[in-house]
């Protein structure tokens, strides 16, 4: 309900802002080249919406290279539980059979 709540004041904020920057500019480039015009709010939304894409960008290699990490981790995680199962078990020796030799086992009824 509250993610609701804020999109709708962010496209309320949002509408305000362009109706507020309607004026029409024109962006003067090197060498004389200009462009048509067009209204001011459009440049700073494309600008905020460039902005963000390149954050993501940024962002998501941020996590890749941390995920890869997080793998080569795990991996050398489970080799040294392995190895602690491993010497851990030739520290103790070996189980104890729950046989005793010449002994048998009853026979099962019904059976």
């Amino acid at each position: 309900m509250a993610k609701i709540v804020l999109i709708i004041l962010g496209i309320i904020v949002v509408a305000t802002f362009c109706t507020l920057n309607r004026q029409e500019i024109s962006l003067r480039y090197f060498f004389g080249w200009n462009t048509v015009l067009f209204p001011f709010f459009l440049l700073i939304l494309a600008s905020l919406i460039a902005g963000m894409v390149v954050g993501f960008f940024l962002g998501w290699g941020k996590r890749w290279k941390l995920r890869a990490e997080a793998r080569v981790l795990g991996k050398q995680l489970k080799a040294l539980r392995e190895e602690i199962e491993t010497l851990t078990l030739k520290e103790e020796g070996p189980e104890p059979s729950s046989k005793t030799p010449g002994v048998s086992k009853p026979p099962l009824p019904g059976g």
